[in-house]
């Protein structure tokens, strides 16, 4: 008589794979049974509306997370963003709108670029460039300005699509295109590659540095696009517009099923991490929890989904 064996390994990895989409269920049934009005359909089409802008940060996160980097700067470069754009779509409209998400995808590039060249760290490489775009912001402007004049350009985000949040198509929208462009070429196989192992990757003929400015580039193309977001959600840029949606837009990558040590991810994990987060948010709202408490919430999560996720048959020593 055969008896069916399954390793350890193959249970958890079914376990990570399965357990974001219980959780957001739980979430969700348990708010329902707190707040009945909660799973109405109004509720949830608002829900995907606030889960927007988290939703294209995370995008931004995931790619590099899944190489085994990350980028703390995402926040501060879709704030940047959206005080650029402030500025620009009175005078250039559309044409402002390109130069902006251009200069972004720019910061990303050259972020990646001192990464990989000065082989620093790219938590330190990023933490910096947070500093340094914040700082310019900052200088841009001290408080928010107002968007009247070529707010049509970006606010198109904030209309409906058959009752659904433009937004949140446009965030599922650019998370298809990535898995596509991942899944049918080769950049796909090399992200992989380089989060389960930089130096086997290397040694096989694998260009780790041009994925890495590649990967940076990219986060940083979708902070602008969160920052073109929030534009739209706000009709203003601020220097802080973003701020308070970095350690969420970890958090939603992380426990979406992302291992933080990279090498096992990807896009659609990420729109169920967000939406986890984004369940979050609401439920403390309405169980009448102290808001102060929110980062405390993230903070745990965090640390759990890590210690889920983290693959320690590839990864023998954790620094």
């Amino acid at each position: 008589m055969a008896v069916l064996f399954i390793s350890p390994r193959a249970l958890r990895g079914a376990a990570v794979t399965i357990a974001p989409a219980m959780v957001l269920a739980a979430l969700v049934l348990g708010i329902g049974v707190f707040e009945p009005s909660f799973l109405s359909s109004y509720s949830l089409l608002v829900l995907t509306r606030e889960s927007s802008p988290i939703l294209l940060l995370a995008l931004a996160q995931t790619t590099v997370i899944m190489l085994g980097g990350i980028d703390l700067s995402v926040a501060a470069v879709a704030s940047l963003t959206s005080v650029l754009l402030a500025l620009l779509l009175p005078q250039l409209g559309v044409l402002g709108l390109l130069a902006v998400l251009l200069l972004a995808t720019g910061i990303g590039a050259a972020q990646g670029y001192v990464h990989v060249v000065a082989q620093i760290p790219s938590f330190v490489v990023t933490l910096a460039g947070m500093g340094l775009w914040s700082g310019i912001a900052l200088s841009i402007a001290h408080t928010s300005i107002p968007v009247d004049e070529g707010y049509a350009v970006v606010g198109w985000m904030e209309s409906t699509l058959l009752g659904i949040p433009v937004c949140f198509v446009f965030g599922v929208g650019g998370a298809t295109l990535l898995w596509l462009a991942l899944r049918w070429s080769s950049m796909g196989r090399y992200v992989k590659a380089i989060g389960l192992g930089e130096t086997a990757a290397l040694l096989s003929g694998v260009p780790v540095n041009f994925v890495k400015v590649v990967a940076f580039a990219l986060s940083s193309l979708f902070a602008g696009l969160t920052g073109m977001a929030l534009v739209a959600r706000t009709y203003s840029g601020s220097p802080s517009a973003a701020t308070s949606l970095l350690l969420p837009s970890i958090a939603a990558v992380v426990v979406g099923g992302t291992a933080i040590t990279g090498g096992f991810g990807s896009y659609g994990r990420t729109i169920i991490g967000v939406l986890i987060i984004t369940v979050l948010r609401v439920g403390i709202a309405i169980v009448g929890v102290d808001p102060g408490y929110e980062p405390l919430c993230y903070g745990l999560v965090v640390v759990c989904a890590a210690a889920l996720t983290i693959d320690r048959a590839h990864v023998s020593v954790v620094k």
